[in-house]
């Protein structure tokens, strides 16, 4: 039954069968649901036109994905805005807090420059202090170092923690429902960078009791590029003020008294959302994806098999006497990254990419910069023997 579930998998998902795609963290493959309808809705707005009912369509299928959305991270439906990258929703709640001058940001230096860059603006603009909280890794990672590091920077000025779900930069996945309550004990927002968690770990953003979760749909949920989603919990949404505003952010969109120096914005999380109309192919296309990983594969599945497979792939990684693994052990969600004795990580894969074992560097500014495995759930087990065989014969002929 599971080699006859893998195969239908993997059938949907044609580009698993044209290499072996071990780079989720950078883009998903799309399954051939959402390529489908994707081709199907240009080719009917090309055809028939974009017409007046073509609105209340989108704003239906708008609500679905949202309610998708909501289903997969364990939220009300009303907490999530779609978005149309990750960034966007980590720009949306970073400017949309009312800063005071002196308030205090503290992250980590194991972030993305998606968090980082607009951290910078909104410090230099707001005159706020920003604190960095170094986070080990390999083994000298430790939860408890982690955990008492964060308590010992937050002052009274400490506001918001951002930090990643999980670091594209080492693998860590962070302790969210630890943090958070940390937060909470203190009076501060937590903002995560959902980029890499949503669709390659287990997420309850009630569970955890987050503030804010930005997600991207394009890598681990197996979305388009150009559509995201933003949670924002309920009790902190009086809270957090727009950052843009459109027909879309405002209650009944046309009903707009110009007399007055008020909007009444749309109900909860919908106030967030920028676009006026969103791209319709995309929509329905993310909407596919997501009903694939929840209707015919299977969260809990999926998720389990991640983690099966990145614990096999670490096993046999730690056989290999070059390789020393960046990503703790046991904070692994669906990456492993590792670096080989003597040789640069961008060097490496560009040897592996040809061999049709799609790998990456991570950026060289963020040390250690290793080499960065994404494992889904598609990939098979031959897969991750072969790229472990084959990371042994590049490194045996050199």
């Amino acid at each position: 039954m599971e080699k006859e579930k893998i195969d239908l998998i993997r059938e949907a998902l044609p580009a698993v069968k044209n290499c072996h795609y071990l780079n989720t963290g950078t883009n998903g493959p799309l399954c051939r649901a959402t390529a489908e309808i994707m081709k199907k809705e240009s080719e009917k707005e090309f055809l028939e036109g974009r017409y007046l009912p073509f609105l209340s369509e989108l704003y239906k299928d708008m609500d679905e994905t949202r309610s998708l959305l909501a289903e997969y991270i364990n939220a009300d439906y009303e907490e999530v805005a779609l978005t149309h990258t990750a960034t966007e929703g980590m720009n949306l709640i970073l400017w949309g807090i009312n800063w005071q001058p002196g308030d205090e940001i503290i992250t980590t230096n194991q972030e993305h420059v998606a968090s980082l860059a607009p951290i910078t603006l909104i410090k230099n603009k707001y005159n706020l202090s920003v604190k960095y909280i170094e986070v080990a890794y390999a083994g000298d990672y430790n939860e408890k170092v982690l955990l008492e590091s964060f308590r010992k920077s937050i002052s009274h000025k400490s506001r918001l923690l951002v930090v990643s779900h999980v670091s594209f930069s080492t693998g860590l996945t962070f302790p969210l429902k630890k943090l958070a309550e940390i937060c909470h004990e203190n009076d501060m927002y937590i903002l995560v960078d959902g980029a890499q968690g949503a669709g390659a770990t287990p997420l309850d953003v009630h569970d955890f009791n987050i503030d804010f979760y930005s997600l991207a749909g394009r890598k681990w949920l197996l979305g388009p590029e150009g559509i995201a989603a933003l949670y924002i919990s309920k009790k902190r949404i009086s809270e957090v003020d727009p950052t843009f505003i459109s027909p879309s952010s405002i209650k009944n969109r046309h009903n707009l008294d110009i007399t007055s120096p008020y909007i009444i914005p749309a109900p909860y999380a919908a106030r967030y959302q920028t676009a006026t109309s969103i791209n319709r192919p995309i929509l329905l296309g993310f909407k596919e994806s997501l009903k694939f990983l929840l209707k015919e594969v299977g969260k809990e599945w999926m998720l389990n098999r991640i983690k099966t497979l990145i614990s096999s792939l670490r096993k046999k990684l730690e056989e290999i006497p070059e390789i020393s693994i960046v990503t703790p052990e046991g904070t692994e969600a669906g990456f492993i990254h590792f670096l080989i004795d003597g040789w640069s990580p961008a060097a490496f894969c560009t040897i592996m990419n040809q061999r049709k074992y799609m790998i990456r560097p991570v950026p060289e500014q963020h040390l250690p910069a290793p080499i960065r495995v994404s494992v889904g759930f598609y990939n098979t087990e031959d897969e991750i023997k072969g790229l472990v065989e084959n990371i042994v014969d590049i490194i045996n002929k050199e």
